[in-house]
């Protein structure tokens, strides 16, 4: 029985392993993306976003953003963009 009890806890010990290993991949994809600060952000408005530095600089500051990552600017500068003049 002594067998048996060691082989169940040392695959429960696998398992565990197993299941760490798999949060550490998904942690390390989720810290790919750099974060920029605004100003880095607006110096490359023409390259990343397709238009000026200035109108970058302002929907961040709407935003509120100090710094973001580039897929986060870019779904803010676009929504920015698209909106409605009153």
């Amino acid at each position: 029985m002594s067998k048996e009890t060691s082989k169940d806890a040392k695959a429960i010990g696998d398992e565990n392993q197993v299941e760490v290993a798999q949060a550490a991949k998904k942690e390390k994809r989720v810290m790919q993306e750099s974060v920029y600060p605004v100003n880095e952000l607006a110096a490359n408005a023409r390259k990343i976003f397709g238009t000026r530095q200035e109108c970058v600089m302002a929907a961040l500051k709407a935003s509120g953003k100090s710094e973001c990552t580039v897929n986060e600017a870019k779904a803010i500068v676009e929504k920015f963009l698209k909106r409605e003049v009153k």
